[in-house]
């Protein structure tokens, strides 16, 4: 059961990985940060190669370390982002610090109290439903746009410097979203992501709402600042190019 959570954890939460460049230690700090998904899984593997269980006072120090060290992260990156994204960020943020200190604890093993593994339960299996949401976000964009295409060409891409979607991992609830703040300070210009349709009366812009899971028509679309036209190309092969 902890084996099935700690998968469905990494599947939810794990970013798609296209490479950074070399910049020193702050590339091997995004790397980390990168990993912190696959931590439940790790922890799992380690329990079953080691003979005794880790000192319970030291699994529940890491784990208030990761806790504290990834919430106060998750504060100062949500003071960044545009208004509209903090929210996201929080929970993103919040779910995955969570998850990853509470399967810190499970290194103590037996040697755990009550209290401690009773913490460590609640933790992951909150963090598991968050990443489960994330998952099945997926399955929403997916028959969202089908639904609303009705056959006609579509496609659809993140707002912002990187636009592609490269696969259907894109469209996770914890990938389908953006941190930019726009052109300028504070400014809300860049949607979460965004659907082109080719209708017969003209293209449709609308954008993707991760808080009412659908997507809803862009009036306007030429008068922000951030480019919508060319976003990406509406195609009928769209789910087969990705």
């Amino acid at each position: 059961m902890r084996a099935a959570g700690a998968i469905l954890f990494a599947i939810g939460f794990l970013q798609p990985f296209y490479g950074w460049s070399p910049i020193g230690a702050f590339s091997i700090l995004s790397l980390m940060v990168w990993a912190l998904p696959l931590v439940p899984l790790i922890v799992i593997i380690a329990g079953r190669l080691r003979s005794a269980p880790v000192c319970p006072v030291l699994a529940q120090s890491a784990s208030i370390a990761v806790l504290l060290s990834g919430v106060l992260l998750t504060l100062i990156v949500s003071a960044l982002v545009s208004p509209r994204s903090g929210f996201m960020v929080m929970v993103h943020g919040g779910m995955l610090s969570l998850g990853v200190a509470a399967s810190l604890l499970f290194l103590g093993g037996n040697r755990l109290g009550a209290g401690a593994a009773r913490a460590a339960m609640l933790g992951m299996a909150l963090a598991t439903g968050a990443a489960l949401w994330s998952i099945l976000s997926a399955v929403m964009v997916i028959g969202h746009a089908g639904r609303l295409a009705g056959g006609a060409p579509f496609c659809i891409a993140h707002h912002g410097p990187s636009a592609q979607v490269r696969s259907i991992w894109d469209l996770r609830g914890f990938s389908f979203y953006t941190i930019d703040s726009g052109y300028k300070s504070n400014s809300g210009w860049y949607f979460h992501g965004v659907m082109i349709v080719e209708k017969d009366e003209g293209r449709q812009y609308l954008n993707w709402s991760p808080r009412r899971m659908r997507f809803e028509r862009i009036e306007h679309p030429g008068r922000f600042i951030a480019p919508l036209r060319d976003l990406c190309e509406p195609s009928l092969e769209f789910w087969s190019e990705v």
